[in-house]
């Protein structure tokens, strides 16, 4: 009986002509490309997060099985978030160096193959995984001198 392969999905996170980052996947098996334009992002370990993010839901989506997630940014790959969500789905996660990524990585600079709405379904997985910290989501509160029983405060006065 065969061993089912492996099936291996490459992801990285570039910047285009426009220095907007984008995210790309490559799926060799079928030859598929996927390049999303990130919106609001303007950082690259977080653009790398999203790619991860995103090839967490292409495969859960084709049910693949024995996969594996090649990413050249350390620190996506070892986000504990990601980790606990591939192991918690069994896909496997690994780092390689960017010289054997170079498919992915021209792959990110390309235009893009999804509309925008691909971009909030990653947005809105990508907030569930890491949520905000709840100072950054209500609004700043500004202290203002309590008036008691309808009084003006006073200055105080020099003796």
């Amino acid at each position: 009986m065969a061993q089912e392969k492996r099936r291996i999905i490459y992801v990285d996170a570039g910047q285009n002509e426009n220095k907007e980052f984008q995210i790309a996947l490559f799926d060799p098996d079928i030859n598929l490309t996927s390049i999303v334009k990130l919106i609001d992002i303007d950082n690259n370990n977080i653009a790398e997060k999203y790619a991860v993010i995103n090839a967490i839901t292409y495969i859960k989506s084709k049910a693949l099985k024995k996969t594996i997630i090649l990413c050249d940014n350390e620190q996506a790959v070892r986000d504990g978030h990601i980790v606990n969500l591939c192991e918690k789905h069994k896909i496997k996660l690994s780092w390689i160096p960017r010289e054997i990524n170079i498919i992915a990585d021209k792959v990110a600079k390309l235009t893009p193959t999804k509309k925008d709405d691909t971009f909030y379904t990653i947005d809105f997985i990508y907030d569930l995984i890491f949520p905000k910290k709840i100072e950054e989501t209500q609004p700043k509160k500004v202290e203002t001198e309590t008036v008691k029983n309808n009084k003006t405060p006073q200055k105080p006065t020099k003796a």
